[in-house]
């Protein structure tokens, strides 16, 4: 006859037995000494850290995209320091109705340059109108520009670009005033990040409120889940506050701390309340079913969590302000998601008991009352199906995933820019005007700087060898302008600080932009000029070069250490080798499949209508993609964990492999449902942004999440794990007998 075992989790360890149910016994001691005390400190806690973290929005850094110590940033340093040259940080276009060359155009174009040098954070200015620099009029001579050398870091820059836009205004006399340049493009790109946001978290949290709603039948169950997000997001925002007197921290981290506040708190708090409901359905007391809740669910959120730590805790390996941020947020939120859903929702559960079931708005238009306790019909139904043919399953999804991941093959980064924005923004109208009506744009514009001591006869020879490369469209140095090889123009007294004390400049204009393979082929000629030392480079191309270098030199170090910090911790987890090896080739499936589709729409520009109409630049934000895979695969693993610790528990307390996959999906299936459906719903809010790098996020991340929880959890995973039989849980040597003889003891 075959043993029956005693039903026992597999979070019955040694391990569990101490921490977790200490933790869970915590409210069978004088429960209401201990609500009231957990509650009165989770309430005060949550207030104080959310008007500290709020209060400090202000030190975030407003940019962060360029890798620390990169060649761009020493040379821009050293052009600035030695040369006394660098390419300005805000361009002003003014436009006139008259020809701009007129007294009065003249003299209110004046008066706007004798403004911005005077701002404080300038630290020079010019224009058309003190230098006479044909560069700086338009072709129609209705417009001319005004540039800017700012002082201070990139956040330092962009905040001096704000307070000067505002304070000129878009109108001085008889001119119209457009800015655009690095500084204002950074400015201006939060601005609308911000606003977008904001509509987003409108639309998207009455949304994700009504899941929560439909998910759980009753107002006060919906209710825990969004208690925890809002502890784990105050507690983030206080941390990134303490962090900011040690590092920079980028603003883009409190948006960060908010998205994934939502995901990681509502999916740990679903967790715990529907393992509530599950213990409370037998004939135990409260505080028993609450603490067998925290005994179970909790060791999963704390090993779930652990991985998704592990996971984008390698995000601080890339050498950037904006990498690094989103690292300490995401840990933070990690953190604080864990703590609330295993120590503050235990105490809501233990103050509102049976309560929790009350107030079901949705009552009337249902045929049932409460979820089953034993998990959805829905989901046993697909189980079944899945693990009758269990080899067609697993193909049909892996043929699906391989299907959608043929376009990520021919995947290219590259950086943000000024077209990125939304059509209606200054910086990109000015920046197109620009393009059309000037002999140069200055985002496209190089500045090289050859060493001192440069004979004046190879500061010629190198301006034409440098014009004549099919990347380059016009160089100007102290000897002329060159294009296509030979000197066209003679050089006039605008040119005369191209002969700097530091050497000789040549400003280099690339006929592509900043992104393209053009303007990266043309940083690399440029550093490699046979000069007597080395050539300074500096631009928006050479920082965009040297960013993705960064990125592709740390990716896999990046890579491999997340998938062996999974592997590691899952191995720990489950007893099992096969298990978090096959965890963490179903989760690269999942995002290589994500990644397809993102180069399919966002690169190659199909399907704009699904996600708003955007500028296809043909490729993919180099920083933007990296988060987003690494939060997409700490999202799957997270699901993954949920299942598999419940395919588990209902297989050590069977013996039957096949029956624990389809009870392990018939209680877990509603669960990751949920959860992806209300984080999906979260960035859909974002994935309608007129800002395409926040539209890709919000639209990866939804189709992330779903694609995984519908293709890899609803059929891959349990089809591999029926697959797999009993060699699921299979260990070598002795740790496999010691955990058997552990197993029937």
């Amino acid at each position: 006859m075959r043993p029956v075992h005693r039903r026992h989790s597999v979070h019955d360890t040694a391990a569990a037995r101490g921490a977790f149910r200490l933790l869970g016994a915590a409210v069978r001691w004088r429960p209401w000494h201990t609500v009231r005390l957990t509650l009165a400190a989770c309430v005060l806690g949550t207030l104080a850290m959310g008007l500290f973290g709020t209060g400090g929005l202000d030190r975030l850094s407003i940019t962060g995209a360029v890798p620390y110590g990169s060649a761009a940033t020493r040379d821009s340093a050293a052009l600035g320091k030695r040369y006394g040259f660098s390419a300005p940080e805000l361009v002003l276009l003014l436009s006139a109705a008259s020809d701009v060359r007129s007294p009065q155009v003249a003299a209110a174009g004046r008066a706007v340059e004798e403004n911005v040098r005077r701002a404080p954070g300038v630290r020079a200015a010019s224009s058309y109108w003190s230098t006479n620099d044909p560069a700086l009029l338009s072709r129609n001579t209705r417009s001319a520009l005004v540039t800017a050398n700012l002082t201070g870091d990139e956040s330092h820059r962009a905040k001096t670009a704000q307070r000067l836009v505002a304070a000129l205004g878009e109108h001085r006399g008889p001119v119209t005033i457009t800015p655009t340049g690095t500084a204002w493009t950074h400015a201006e790109t939060l601005d609308a990040n911000r606003a977008d946001l904001i509509r987003a978290e409108l639309i998207s949290a009455p949304a994700c409120a009504l899941i929560l709603l439909f998910v759980f039948r009753s107002l006060v169950a919906a209710l825990l889940p969004v208690v925890s997000a809002l502890i784990a997001t105050a507690g983030t925002l206080a941390f990134l506050r303490l962090l900011t007197s040690f590092m920079e921290v980028s603003v883009y981290a409190s948006n960060i701390a908010t998205a994934l506040g939502l995901g990681l708190a509502v999916d740990y708090g679903i967790l715990v309340v529907s393992r509530f409901r599950e213990e409370s359905v037998a004939a135990v007391p409260l505080q028993e079913a609450i603490e067998r809740s925290v005994r179970t669910a909790g060791r999963t959120i704390v090993v779930s969590a652990s991985i998704v730590l592990a996971s984008l805790s390698a995000l601080l390996l890339f050498p950037f302000v904006f990498m690094r941020s989103a690292a300490w947020a995401a840990i933070a939120v990690v953190v604080f998601s864990a703590a609330a859903s295993v120590i503050v929702i235990p105490a809501l559960l233990a103050l509102l008991g049976r309560s929790i079931n009350r107030f079901d708005l949705f009552a009337r238009f249902r045929r049932h009352g409460l979820p089953d306790p034993g998990g959805s019909p829905g989901w046993r139904r697909v189980a079944l199906a899945v693990t009758r043919r269990p080899g067609v399953a697993a193909l049909a999804a892996t043929c699906l995933l391989a299907v959608l991941s043929l376009p990520a093959w021919h995947v290219a980064l590259g950086p943000t820019g000024v077209d990125d924005l939304p059509q209606h923004s200054k910086s990109r109208t000015a920046a197109v005007m620009i393009r059309q009506d000037f002999a140069s744009a200055p985002e496209r514009d190089l500045t090289a700087g050859l060493p001192k001591g440069t004979p004046r006869e190879d500061v010629e020879g190198y301006a034409c060898t440098v014009s004549a490369l099919p990347q380059t469209a016009a160089v100007r140095t102290l000897t002329g302008r060159y294009r296509g090889g030979t000197k066209a123009e003679a050089p006039g007294p605008w040119d005369v600080h191209l002969d700097s004390p530091g050497g000789p400049v040549l400003v280099v204009t690339s006929r592509f932009p900043p992104g393209a393979d053009g303007s990266a082929a043309l940083v690399r000629q440029l550093r490699t000029l046979p000069a007597h030392g080395r050539v300074l480079v500096a631009g928006e191309a050479a920082e965009a070069v040297d960013a993705l270098s960064a990125i592709r030199r740390t990716l896999p170090w990046c890579c491999g250490l997340i998938a062996a910090g999974t592997f590691v911790l899952m191995a720990f987890f489950t007893r099992s080798l096969l298990v978090p090896f096959k965890a963490v080739v179903v989760a690269v499936a999942g995002l290589t499949a994500t990644l397809g589709c993102l180069v399919y729409v966002f690169q190659d520009g199909h399907l704009r209508g699904v996600v708003g109409d955007f500028r296809a630049p043909g490729y993919l934000f180099d920083m933007t993609t990296v988060f987003l895979l690494a939060t997409a695969y700490a999202l799957s693993v997270d699901y993954e964990v949920f299942i598999v610790a419940r395919i588990k528990e209902e297989y050590l307390a069977s013996g039957d492999n096949t029956s624990a996959v389809v009870v392990g999906m018939q209680r877990t299936g509603r669960l990751v449902t949920a959860a992806s459906l209300v984080f999906a719903t979260a960035m859909a809010g974002p994935a309608t942004s007129q800002v395409t790098p926040l539209k890709l996020t919000g639209a990866g991340l939804a189709l992330a999440v779903l694609l995984d929880a519908v293709v890899v959890r609803g059929a891959l995973v349990p089809g591999l794990m029926t697959l797999a039989g009993k060699a699921n849980w299979w260990l070598p040597g002795g740790w496999g007998r010691r955990r058997q003889v552990r197993r029937g003891a």
